[in-house]
């Protein structure tokens, strides 16, 4: 084999190798984002969720409390 077709060779298998973990960079990196992303709707909701109770277990203790002294 020539030095010339070595050399095409050697540059074709590191631009491969390269694409490849560039590629695989990217998979890893959208995984990431989906699971971050995943927390954090989880988080709000959770949060959301307990103010929303705590709002309205408020507002029935109040209602209750104004009915009794009726």
């Amino acid at each position: 084999m020539s030095k010339i077709a070595s050399g095409l060779v050697l540059f074709s298998l590191l631009l491969a190798l390269s694409l490849g973990v560039a590629y695989a960079e990217s998979e890893v990196a959208a995984t990431e984002n989906v699971t971050e992303n995943e927390t954090v709707n989880e988080s709000v909701n959770e949060s959301v969720n307990e103010t929303l109770n705590a709002t309205e277990n408020e507002t029935a203790v109040e209602t209750v409390a104004v009915n009794e002294t009726e």
